[in-house]
Order: C-alpha cells, then structure tokens, then sequence
C-alpha cells in the first residue's frame, strides 16, 4: 500500500511543471497499456497470463506504463489510471490546466477509500511556479489508518512558496541586492531565487524538515536541511559554475538524545568548445568535517572529471568519464544519424559493454551486453505500427539467461475524430 500510493504522488508531484507535448498529427485521446506473457509454438504466438509491471532498472527504455492516459485535445494529460497487481484500477489522477498550459490542479482519487487529495498550483507573471498547495485533509478514516495515513504518508504532502527576485529593478516582480537576498531569512518548505536583468538564475536557497519515526519502538528523528545553489555565466549565456551547498542538522530523539551536523559542498565547472558545444566537466566534492554525538569526522575532497569529443560533424559523441584517482571510470558514445536522431548508445566499463540501438521512429529496439566482446544477454523489442505511425504492439524478448521470456505490449489508442 505505502509503495503504490507514494508512487501515485511522485508522479502527481512531477506534473506540478509537467504538460504531454501537443501531437496535432495523430491527436490521440487515450492510451490504455496491457502486458502479457507469451509462448511460442511452431512459430505461432500465444498469449498466457496478464503481466501489470515490467521490472525496476528494465533496459529496454521505452513508454511501457501499465494503465490508462486520457489527453486534451492539445496534447496534455488530463487523466491517469493506475492498476494494481490484479489489473484493476485503483488510483485515478486528473490534471487542470490555464490558458498557458500549466497545471492548476492535480487530483489523485483513490477509488477503494472514495476519497482524494488534491494539489494546487499558482504561477507569477512569467509563467514560472509561485505556489504549490495539498488538500491533507483526505482519507478521513478513523482509527489505525489515519494515524498511520498521517505519521508515514502525510510527510509527503508539504506545501511550498516559490519567491523570486531580480537584480533590475526594472521588472515586475521583486527585485533586491545580491546582497540582500544573502541575508534572507529562510523558512521552511520556502524556495528563494535571484535572477539577474537577463533572467538567468543566480542563486537559489531553500530549508526543509523531514521528521521520521519507523514505529513506537524506534527513536524519533528530525532532519532540517539547508540547500543553496549559485550559479555562474559565460558572456554568450552559458552555464560556466554551479555549486551546491548542503547543510543537515539532524536530532534524533531518545535516551540520550542525539544530535548530527553534517554539510557538504558540490562544484561542477563547464568548459565548452569553440562552436559551444560542452568540452570538459569537472566535479569537485568537498565534505565538510562533521560531527555525530562525540563522535568528530574528518573532511575529505574529491575531484571528478569527464571529457566529451565530437567526431564526424557531431553524428558521434563519445563521454569519457574519470574517478576521483584519475583513471577512466567508463566511456559513453552516441551515434546520430543525419537528422541528428540517437541511433545507438554504447556503454563501456572494463572489459563489459552494452549497446542499445534505436530505429528511425525513435524506438528502443535492443539492449546487448557483452564481456570481452562476448555477448552476454541480449533484450530486443519489435514493434507493430498503426496508420499513424503510433506503436500499438510491442514484442519484448529477453534472452539474459538463454531462457527466452516473451512479454507482449498491447497498446489501445484512441483518437480524437
């Protein structure tokens, strides 16, 4: 229940900002996504049992959501079904949108119980997210549900603040010194960012506070977390600096009590090629020295590196990314075609390498691993098309331990007339 329904709100939570790219071409209305298992006999397929997921980390990186997505008519999503391990729809999300196409309300519906939560959602003059608001007071159950609804779900519904501010003050929002917004008093669950004149983000801060507490025979612990970001720009607007503090002061409640102060520092750097295009990334961790109890840590530094080449008028692109020591770690290479659309995708660590190859409509259509050149498991999907050149079938062979497993994705479209 806890996994299922904190998945539900990761992804109510991801559409605060998220809107389906409008598709005027096929204008599809809804999309309903059913797997099975699959046999094969004197080469006829045979469906078998209803699958409902496809498991975590699975290679083949494809849209193979198990459930059903309704759009508008622009392309946006207005409603999402999720089934549970009988196939059954048990959650249900809609999405309200304003003239601009941001999301203005989000609503997860959880059928068994009849009840909802409800997420709102505000925008500045820019179109950039002002507010965030959940409806907790949902799932009025009385008795053990409710409080554990409130003590390990609750946490999840927080709501938040967006303030921006800008150092010209001849815009319509905020505006302040650098200086000033460097001794903004922070509050929790509000996010504070500086924009300079030509609206490029310079710094932002935040505070939050995590209370857990995994049951009554367990101490109690409160997490307040500080995080600030600055960034920093080349003449022509691209990134050149950004970094990442982290401050943690944790207290952990019982017998004695228990107090944690932790903070660390990221730095990325950018360095670009003549025509722009990213040459060098450089990475460098600082830990802070920290304390726990009496206990007293040390600080440590560590620097990462990754280079980029781009061959062949830019159809190849090789990654080589390098450890804390200095040696390469592994190395990354995408193959482009001449609309510039990824082909294949090739990953290389030590002696093991997996390639993952794409066709023309931008499908992932395989996913090797080999050893030493040897191939190891091997994962391909083959696809069967509609008149619009929308997937509607999707064969899935998994070869990884030379036990073939076959897994068919039916996909039900429906379109707007």
């Amino acid at each position: 229940m806890k996994t299922s329904f904190c998945a539900a709100l990761l992804m109510l939570v991801s559409l605060t900002s998220w809107t389906q790219d409008a598709n005027e071409k096929q204008q599809i209305k809804s999309s309903e996504t059913k797997l099975y298992k699959v046999t094969f006999l004197n080469g006829e397929m045979f469906k078998e049992k209803p699958v409902f997921t496809i498991r975590a980390g699975y290679p083949i990186r494809e849209n193979f959501f198990t459930g059903k997505m309704v759009y508008t008519e622009d392309g946006l999503t207005s409603e999402i079904y999720y089934p549970n391990n009988k196939g059954e729809y048990y959650l249900k999300d809609n999405y309200y949108y304003d003239n601009n196409q941001h999301v203005v309300k989000a609503v997860m519906t959880m059928f068994e119980l009849q009840d909802s939560v409800v997420l709102n959602m505000s925008y500045d003059a820019l179109g950039r997210l002002e507010k965030t608001r959940w409806n907790k007071r949902a799932v009025p159950i009385k008795g053990w549900f409710n409080k554990l609804f409130y003590k390990y779900f609750s946490k999840d519904l927080t709501d938040e603040d967006f303030h921006r501010y800008y150092l010209s003050d001849q815009d319509s929002l905020n505006h302040m010194t650098e200086t000033t917004f460097d001794s903004l008093e922070l509050w929790k669950n509000h996010h504070f960012e500086l924009f300079d004149a030509q609206g490029h983000l310079l710094k932002e801060k935040l505070m939050y506070v995590d209370t857990t507490q995994m049951g009554p025979l367990y101490p109690k612990t409160i997490d307040t977390i500080t995080v600030q970001w600055e960034y920093d720009y080349l003449e022509n607007g691209l990134l050149k600096m950004k970094k990442k503090s982290l401050e943690k002061r944790s207290l952990q409640k019982g017998l004695p009590p228990v107090r944690m102060h932790d903070m660390s520092i990221t730095t990325w750097e950018y360095n670009y090629t003549e025509d722009d295009n990213l040459k060098e990334e450089i990475k460098i961790m600082e830990q802070m020295p920290s304390k726990t109890g009496f206990l007293k840590i040390k600080g440590t530094t560590r620097t990462f590196k990754r280079t980029h080449d781009y061959l062949d008028h830019n159809k190849k692109h090789i990654i080589y990314t390098y450890d804390d020591k200095g040696d390469l770690e592994y190395t990354t290479t995408e193959i482009f075609n001449d609309a510039h659309q990824l082909m294949e995708f090739m990953e290389a660590a030590g002696p093991r390498k997996s390639v993952d190859k794409y066709n023309d409509k931008g499908n992932h259509i395989s996913h090797t691993v080999f050893k030493r050149d040897k191939k190891v498991s091997e994962i391909m999907a083959k696809y069967t098309y509609n008149t619009h050149g929308d997937w509607t079938e999707c064969l899935l062979s998994d070869h990884e331990k030379n036990q073939p497993l076959y897994i068919l994705v039916e996909r039900t479209l429906e379109y707007y007339p």
